[in-house]
């Protein structure tokens, strides 16, 4: 075990609820499954977001109609502080 926990007999309610996750997360765990048999029972992959600044730009704009910053006017000023 990586930490030790006081024995639960000895918590109050409230610091029994809080550590419940960390008495559960040191138990034995069952096997670990592949993506072929998560994916039979249903699971689907989640698709990752990619931020960069092109996506915080875009994001800004569209948020922020008012604004002029959008991705191409960022690198013509990153550019020209080069």
């Amino acid at each position: 075990m990586q930490g030790s926990l006081p024995p639960r007999h000895t918590l109050s309610v409230r610091d029994f609820a809080a550590l419940e996750p960390f008495y559960r997360a040191q138990e034995p765990h069952g096997k670990i499954r592949t993506w072929r048999q998560l994916r039979k029972v249903g699971f689907k992959p989640i698709e990752k977001e990619t931020i960069d600044m092109k996506f915080i730009c875009d994001t800004f704009s569209r948020d922020n109609p008012d604004s002029t910053l959008d991705y191409e006017n960022f690198l013509e000023k990153c550019n020209a502080k080069k």
